[in-house]
């Protein structure tokens, strides 16, 4: 009977929306053979009886005798495929035999506080649906990306989500894609505490932010340690897009001077309170600014950075043309061109054709080739089939970051400092910088259009 009602088909197998389950489906009563040991012969008893004991998760195969009134004996629980101790194997049934042990019936009660998430998934949902294969988490915030054949047993998932986590107190689902100027999405709660406000540790930080507010992604923590690892303390980093500071704070941590920006005033307020919060408030300055007019202001304020980082994957390579003749008052003053290391998004089939797109692309912003022996190519994470996020990383080419006549010169002196041939790179990198303008008349406009958002 207990086998029966364990597999039985619950009701949500219907099509309809389902907004709740009754938990008694998982009740179910199971009856085992049982070895009444003395207590002094229980490790030997479990060492000769390997692969005969019952292996339940989370459950002990030794348990307390009732019937023992001095407590002199323990249960030892056998296999559920056993029906009786006649069906051991030879070996370990001569062993129980000569120990001339007594045996009895032992029975235990599972419902639903036993099961796992992706055993109850497996009772609850027809057998052709999928179950969520993860989500990730922030804070007490389980987030879902849930698709259309989950929309009928969404809020099931989510309580099943809910109760089988500890820690999880809010589950959501994300409703669309990302498309918004601020990186935010629309979500639904499907179970818990209508609470967005939430606090993550990561890199030996704290940040405590609004999630429905602000963009975050917990599965970019190994990212963000990576890239951080790479600045030393005597490192100036310009951070164009920081959202809460998930680069900005470590790097702060470590003794770099940072430079952080945001667009959205939401995630300016919680980078600044962050900063506060793991005391690198004298590390890092915080700008609430358009990303170009965010570029222009350090510039103009001679702020010599030395490293750029550009996590804005959707839309970050289009905006490496703000360097774009920048940098002639660097030149001047002898200042060496930072490194910048930008992510994107790739949607070739593989890393050989992701390279080539990306580095393609990159090249057509910035308005010159590349070197491409100094540029590190790093897969971040696959995000969808066929979509990768990567991290390019290139010191800044002369070509981009100067004028033609200023760029003609820096080449003309790097070449002279190898032992010649200054007037071939020198034409090169201006007739690399004409092309990129013709293929593109108005980056040079857009480059200096800068928007402020308020603070």
């Amino acid at each position: 009977m207990a086998a029966k009602a364990a597999s039985s088909a619950p009701f949500l197998q219907s099509r309809a929306a389902a907004t709740a389950f009754d938990t008694a489906i998982f009740n179910a009563t199971r009856e085992v053979v049982a070895l009444r040991v003395p207590v002094k012969r229980c490790a030997a008893f479990m060492k000769s009886l390997q692969g005969c004991l019952l292996n339940y998760p989370r459950m002990r195969n030794i348990v307390t005798d009732e019937a023992s009134a001095d407590n002199s004996t323990k249960l030892l629980l056998l296999s559920d495929k056993l029906k009786d101790v006649s069906e051991l194997p030879e070996a370990e049934a001569q062993f129980v035999s000569a120990e001339g042990v007594g045996n009895t019936k032992f029975s235990f009660d599972l419902d639903y506080t036993y099961y796992g998430a992706d055993e109850c998934f497996k009772k609850l949902l027809p057998a052709d649906i999928e179950a969520p294969a993860s989500f990730e988490t922030i804070g007490h915030v389980a987030h879902l990306n849930l698709r259309d054949s989950h929309e009928p047993f969404k809020h099931v998932i989510g309580q099943v989500i809910l109760d089988k986590n500890r820690g999880i107190r809010t589950v959501v689902n994300k409703l669309g894609s990302i498309a918004s100027e601020f990186r935010t999405f629309e979500m639904e709660v499907l179970a818990g505490v209508d609470d967005m406000d939430v606090e993550v540790k990561e890199s030996k930080s704290v940040f405590k932010f609004n999630f429905a507010e602000v963009y975050w992604n917990s599965r970019l923590q190994q990212e963000h340690g990576r890239l951080v690892a790479k600045f030393s303390n005597k490192d100036v980093i310009c951070d164009m897009f920081c959202g809460i500071g998930p680069f900005a704070v470590p790097a702060g941590r470590k003794g770099c001077t940072v430079h952080a920006n945001d667009l959205n005033p939401r995630s300016y307020h919680y980078l600044v309170s962050n900063c506060k919060a793991n005391k690198v408030e004298d590390k890092v300055t915080c700008y609430n600014l358009d990303a170009r007019a965010f570029l222009a202001q350090l510039v103009a304020d001679n702020v010599a950075f030395t490293q750029v980082c550009m996590n804005l994957p959707m839309d970050a390579v289009e905006f490496c043309d703000v360097f774009r003749g920048r940098f002639d008052s660097w030149h001047a003053r002898g200042i060496a061109l930072p490194t910048v290391h930008c992510y994107c998004f790739s949607m070739k089939e593989d890393f050989g054709g992701c390279k080539e797109d990306v580095l393609t692309r990159v090249e057509k912003a910035l308005g010159c080739p590349l070197d491409r022996s100094t540029v590190t190519l790093f897969q971040v994470r696959d995000v969808a089939p066929k979509k990768l996020m990567m991290c390019v990383s290139f010191p800044l080419p002369p070509a981009c970051a100067y004028t033609d006549s200023v760029a003609a010169e820096a080449a003309a002196a790097a070449a002279a400092a190898a032992g010649g041939g200054g007037a071939t790179a020198a034409d090169g990198a201006k007739r690399g910088r004409d092309e990129a303008e013709e293929a593109a008349p108005d980056a040079k406009k857009s480059a200096t259009e800068a928007t402020t958002a308020k603070a």
